[in-house]
C-alpha cells in the first residue's frame, strides 16, 4: 500500500464506521454520500431498494441527472452495467428494473432505483454473490453499503441486517440465507402477528375498550341492567368476530389487490377509534350494535397490519401462507387477551364500585387515545404518550392478576366443599 493510497483508504475507512453506527436510519434517508442497496427476500424473488447519491453519480459517470427519458435510460445501462446477481454456478440473476428516477426524499437528492432480483431456473434464491461496482469504479472512495430488510421465511422481520461494505477493493460479498420453506413462513408470519399485535397498544386498548361494557344492557342513556352470563358470551364473541372479519377483509385486500391508504390517516383512525369506544364504554353511544362498530374499525385497523406485510413475496401462494401465519398470530394473542380479561371484566360488572371503576379505565384510555390523536394528526410529539404506553403493560398485567384472583375464588369454595 503507497502512502498516497493512506488516507483515501482511512476516509473510506472512518465513512464506513460512521455509517455503521447510523445503521438504523432508513435507507431512503441518508445523508452521506455513499449508496445503500436494501434488500427484501421473498420465495423465488428479490426486491431490491437502491439509494445513490446524484452528486456522486453526476461525478462518477459524466451522465445528465435529471428526469428526461433520455437521462433516465442512460442511468438504467449505467447502473445494468455496474451490478450483477451471480447464482453459486457462475449463472446470473436476471435484473429487472421497476423504477428509476432523481428525487429528493430527505436530505440531499438521490438516484433512487427499485428493481426485482429473478435467481435463474433451478438455482437457489437464498444464495448468490452481489457484485457492485456503481461509482466505485471511477470513485476509490465511494462505497455502498448492502443490507437485508427483509427475509420473513429465514426470520428477519423488517430489521436492517447488515451484509457488508462494497468498495472498490471488495466489488463483490456473498450471501447465503441457507434454506427456507413455507413452514418457516408461515412460523415466523405467525409470530410477526403476535408480536405486532402484543406490542400495538392501540389495537389492544380498543378491543379492551369495547370489552368493558359488553356484559351490561343500555337504559336511557346509561349503562344499567347486567346481561345474562350466556347472553354476554355470545355478545363477547360477535365483539371479537366482528374485529377480526374486518382487519382479515382488509388484509387480504391490502396483500393480494394492492388496496391501500397512506399510513397517517390510517393511524388517525385508528386512535379515533379507540377514543370513540372509551367514550362508549363510559356512556353507551351505540348500545347493542358493538359487533358493527367492531367490524368497521377493525377495516381500518387491518390496513395498518396490511403496512408489514406488504413485502410479504410476489407469488399467491407466499402471500396466502404469510396473511394466514400473520392473521392466526393476532388471533392468537387477541384471544389470550379477551380470554385472560374476561373474569376481570364479569366480575367489575357485578361489583356496586364496578361503575365508577369502569369510568375511570374509559377514561383513561380515552386520555390516551386523544393523545395518539394529535400526535398523529398534528405531527406532534406529546411526552404523556410515553407515559400511558409505559402504563399499559401494567395495566393489562393487573387486569390478568385480578382475573385470577376471581378464578381462584371461584375454585376454592368449591375444593372446599367437596
Amino acid at each position: 500500500m503507497t502512502e498516497r493510497g493512506l488516507p483515501a483508504r482511512f476516509i473510506a475507512a472512518l465513512a464506513i464506521l460512521l455509517l455503521l453506527l447510523a445503521l438504523p436510519a432508513p435507507a431512503a434517508a441518508h445523508l452521506t454520500p455513499n449508496s445503500e442497496i436494501r434488500l427484501d427476500l421473498a420465495p423465488g424473488a428479490i426486491v431490491a431498494d437502491i439509494v445513490v447519491p446524484q452528486s456522486e453519480f453526476g461525478y462518477a459517470t459524466g451522465l445528465a441527472t435529471d428526469n428526461r427519458p433520455a437521462s433516465l435510460a442512460a442511468a438504467r445501462a449505467y447502473l445494468l452495467g455496474h451490478f450483477a446477481v451471480v447464482a453459486p454456478d457462475g449463472r446470473n440473476w436476471r435484473v429487472e428494473i421497476d423504477r428509476i428516477a432523481f428525487e429528493t426524499i430527505i436530505g440531499p437528492p438521490d438516484l433512487h432505483v427499485a428493481a426485482t432480483l429473478l435467481p435463474p431456473p433451478g438455482a437457489s434464491d437464498r444464495s448468490f454473490r452481489f457484485d457492485w461496482r456503481v461509482i466505485t469504479r471511477e470513485v476509490p472512495t465511494h462505497f455502498a453499503l448492502l443490507v437485508i430488510g427483509g427475509d420473513l421465511a429465514g426470520g428477519t422481520r423488517g430489521e436492517r441486517e447488515l451484509v457488508g461494505a462494497l468498495t472498490t477493493a471488495r466489488p463483490v460479498l456473498a450471501v447465503d440465507r441457507g434454506h427456507a420453506g413455507m413452514t418457516g413462513l408461515f412460523a415466523n408470519s405467525f409470530r410477526l402477528g403476535a408480536r405486532h399485535i402484543a406490542e400495538g397498544y392501540d389495537h389492544l386498548m380498543f378491543l379492551l375498550a369495547l370489552l368493558l361494557p359488553a356484559p351490561l344492557l343500555a337504559s336511557r342513556g346509561r349503562w344499567s341492567a347486567l346481561r345474562e352470563p350466556r347472553a354476554t358470551f355470545r355478545h363477547l364473541a360477535m365483539i371479537v368476530t366482528a374485529f377480526t372479519v374486518g382487519h382479515s377483509l382488509t388484509l387480504i385486500a391490502a396483500a393480494l389487490f394492492g388496496a391501500h391508504l397512506p399510513a397517517a390517516p390510517v393511524e388517525a383512525g385508528i386512535a379515533l377509534s379507540v377514543l370513540i369506544s372509551a367514550i362508549h364504554a363510559a356512556r353507551p353511544l351505540f348500545p347493542g350494535r358493538e359487533p358493527l362498530v367492531a367490524l368497521g374499525f377493525g377495516l381500518v385497523h387491518g390496513l395498518a397490519f396490511a403496512t408489514l406485510i406488504a413485502n410479504f413475496g410476489l407469488g399467491a401462494a407466499t402471500r396466502v401462507t404469510a396473511i394466514l401465519g400473520f392473521n392466526l398470530g393476532i388471533e392468537a394473542v387477541q384471544l389470550l387477551v379477551v380470554l385472560g380479561a374476561l373474569p376481570a371484566l364479569l366480575a367489575l360488572a357485578r361489583w356496586r364500585h364496578g361503575a365508577p371503576v369502569r369510568t375511570a379505565l374509559a377514561t383513561v384510555i380515552g386520555l390516551a387515545a386523544t393523545i395518539w390523536l394529535v400526535e398523529r394528526v398534528a405531527g406532534l410529539v406529546i411526552p404523556a404518550a410515553a407515559v400511558f404506553e409505559t402504563a399499559i403493560p401494567w395495566s393489562f398485567a393487573l387486569i390478568l392478576l385480578l382475573s385470577a384472583l376471581v378464578l381462584l375464588r371461584t375454585v376454592l369454595p368449591s375444593t372446599r366443599g367437596a
